[in-house]
């Protein structure tokens, strides 16, 4: 079948045998500038480059539509790819190497190397078919708005609800520790016109460094605490060093979330500290997936617990784990639409599953979604700060009824939605979801060290086999 009669298809959930080039696109009953706005997703998917943005309206038949996907991809054949190994024995006959055939993982034909069981965890348990996650053993609606950002912290990378006298020692200890090594306050000083991640992804090891020179007057408190405490701080230390403001100093009287606030120079009143709380608490842990898999990577070959952190946030660089959550913001604060967002959104998340061959990561919806949504419809910020929740309502809604009800936003994309409305700047979004995962990092690379050893898996070999090299007689 054509590509462009199988887009055509699940956009607009039509037989395929009833899509003729004869076809006009505007006469379909169902179509509409949304359903532009996905075809044109698609296209730029299947085609693996971007289109203009007005593409769709040039265009009238699906005959038209086919003409210009066969002639954009004959243009695009022409960019040649760099010469394989094959071509260096040019006196041997040239061998068109078919795609090898997928095996089966874990009994699943379709299984991607996601479903692959590398180990075992008594951190949390994620259930996507349920839709449930625990930490620990307590379910995750056992916890909200029952305990603390920093009583999940105490759970988290020592293994028990801490009693209130822990309790109180534990937040001491936190509070001690969020100041930060003056070496690492000036390195921000000086690089804080750089991004807030690049900025904490050297802020890490820099605090390794001056934990080897000796020059970090918290030495004394748990390495994972001092690490849980000072996120916030450096990202507050740099946002503050670009806005020319004074340095924020931690207030030891105040909550985690409180100081983030204040550090900030943001209210600070209780809704709002219970805001971020929430979002801490619910982004805290969430198995083994890229960041925490990368740290136990790290962890397995015995790296010290600083480089195990930078090797995480190493993995936020991309769009596919955490990082679209700022994109996802910045297009639905700058979209006039919510619709046709909304639309631009659903294309790109089916674009994902489609990658992956494999549905969202819930069957049902995270459980972690439903609280962050209500909480963030209750909370009144500026005036019409509620236009990026009408957007991921509408891309919410949007499911394509062939697919069934799937939510298209993750967790990220709301909490990130709470700290827009909290006035927070985008480039915070995912240094707000390090200083909230930090202890989950943390609890998998003690693990890691304490249990299984080194992760070492293996590659199966598809290239090609028994080249000869001939070097040239001339």
């Amino acid at each position: 079948m054509h590509p462009v009669i199988s887009t055509l298809s699940r956009v607009l959930d039509m037989p395929s045998e009833f899509i003729g080039d004869e076809l006009r696109l505007r006469a379909v009953a169902s179509w509409d500038n949304l359903t532009a706005v996905e075809l044109q997703v698609h296209l730029e998917h299947e085609l693996g480059t971007t289109l203009d943005d007005r593409l769709i309206e040039h265009i009238d038949s699906v005959g038209q539509l086919r003409d210009f996907y066969d002639g954009r991809l004959a243009e695009l054949s022409h960019i040649q790819a760099p010469p394989d190994a094959s071509a260096i024995a040019p006196a041997l006959p040239r061998v068109t190497i078919p795609a090898p055939k997928r095996e089966r993982l874990q009994g699943d034909p379709q299984a991607d190397i996601s479903d692959v069981v590398v180990g075992e965890t008594g951190i949390s348990e994620v259930d996507p078919a349920r839709g449930r996650l625990s930490y620990r053993g307590y379910p995750i609606g056992e916890l909200i708005g029952r305990v603390t950002f920093e009583e999940v912290v105490h759970l988290l990378i020592r293994g028990w609800v801490p009693d209130p006298e822990e309790l109180s020692a534990f937040r001491a200890r936190l509070a001690a520790a969020r100041e930060l090594p003056p070496m690492v306050s000036t390195n921000l000083v000086l690089n804080a016109n750089a991004g807030a991640s690049s900025v904490l992804r050297t802020a890490v090891p820099a605090l390794g460094v001056a934990a080897e020179a000796d020059a970090d007057p918290a030495a004394h408190i748990d390495l994972r605490e001092r690490l849980v405490a000072r996120i916030p701080t450096i990202f507050a230390t740099q946002q503050a060093a670009r806005a020319g403001r004074r340095l924020p100093r931690p207030a030891p009287e105040l909550s985690h979330a409180e100081n983030i606030l204040y550090m900030l120079g943001l209210p600070r009143d209780p809704e709002r500290v219970q805001l971020v709380d929430l979002c801490l608490v619910l982004q805290a842990e969430h198995g083994c997936n890229a960041s925490a898999f990368a740290a136990r990577v790290a962890a397995g070959t015995g790296a010290d617990t600083f480089a195990t952190i930078t090797v995480a946030l190493a993995t936020f660089t991309g769009p596919l784990h955490g990082g679209a959550a700022p994109q996802v913001i910045d297009l639905a604060r700058k979209d006039d639409n919510p619709d046709s967002a909304a639309a631009y959104l659903r294309g790109r998340a089916d674009q994902a599953s489609a990658a992956r061959n494999r549905p969202v990561a819930y069957a049902e919806e995270d459980p972690r979604v439903r609280p962050l949504r209500e909480a963030a419809r209750r909370f009144h910020g500026s005036p019409g700060s509620d236009h990026v929740l009408q957007v991921l309502d509408a891309v919410r809604a949007a499911a394509h009824p062939s697919k069934g009800p799937r939510p298209y936003l993750t967790v990220d994309c709301y909490a990130a939605a709470i700290y827009h409305l909290l006035g927070m700047p985008t480039d915070l979004f995912v240094p707000m979801f390090a200083a909230a995962r930090m202890p989950g990092w943390l609890a998998h690379v003690e693990e890691q060290r304490a249990q299984q050893g080194r992760i070492h898996p293996r590659l199966r070999y598809v290239g090609p086999r028994n080249l000869r090299h001939l070097p040239d007689q001339h």
